[in-house]
């Protein structure tokens, strides 16, 4: 199955340079399936402390407010909401020659791993755990967990090379294929080279095992042959 899946990914177009999927969408009827990388931009990047001077473009959060009404020093009434709040602005992906807008790419399988965690949830071992977590609020807006996506990371995407309604490059979810993302620079290569490693190692394993269970079957069939003969000779 390893080898299978590696041989599929190294069926797939691979854009070397961004700039190169121009001539590859020249002349083409259907929007091939692709490979391309490059860095994480965009032309108006959310800004945020946690993230430094360059922004994020996706993040993920999850806030508790709280209204606590007090009455002599005695806790009367407490309001308390759960927000979980996703936002995004247009990016892509960019090299030195050319760049690739990415279309809803929170839909490719292994976007939420290249997230970088800023505020993170303790461990919870059960519902009350979290459900302790909401309550120990204090009054106001408290951020209980954020991640997102920050410009400057390079990452490679598998999905359908297209052209949008203005001529725009644009990677999208293809209709069949999953859409997939890997983080990181050589990940994607590293990522088959693991799956026909595995590929390799269960094949030299198979032969090796099958050689031992004939042998096995042969000193057995023998072992076999001759306790018939005996017996035979026994008999007559």
């Amino acid at each position: 199955m390893d080898l299978l899946e590696a041989d599929y990914f190294n069926s797939i177009t691979r854009v070397s340079e961004l700039k190169g999927l121009d001539d590859l969408l020249k002349g083409k009827t259907m929007n091939p399936l692709v490979v391309v990388s490059g860095r994480v931009a965009s032309a108006a990047p959310f800004e945020c402390k946690h993230n430094g001077p360059l922004g994020f473009v996706y993040e993920n959060k999850f806030e508790v407010d709280s209204d606590l009404k007090w009455v002599d020093g005695e806790l009367m009434d407490m309001s308390i909401n759960v927000l979980l709040r996703a936002k995004q602005t247009p990016w892509y992906l960019e090299d030195n020659t050319g760049r690739v807008n990415v279309v809803v790419g929170y839909d490719a399988v292994g976007f939420s791993k290249i997230l970088k965690e800023y505020v993170g949830l303790p461990n919870m071992k059960s519902e009350s755990d979290f459900c302790e977590i909401i309550l120990s609020a204090k009054e106001g807006s408290k951020v209980v967990y954020r991640d997102a996506l920050d410009i400057g990371r390079y990452l490679t995407f598998v999905g359908e090379a297209a052209r949008d309604k203005a001529g725009n490059l644009m990677i999208q979810k293809p209709k069949e294929q999953p859409f997939r993302v890997f983080d990181g620079e050589g990940s994607f290569d590293k990522m088959v080279d693991k799956l026909k490693s595995n590929s390799e190692f269960y094949i030299f394993y198979s032969k090796i095992f099958g050689t031992v269970a004939v042998a096995v079957a042969i000193v057995y069939g023998v072992d076999f042959i001759r306790w018939k003969k005996k017996n035979s000779g026994n008999n007559s």
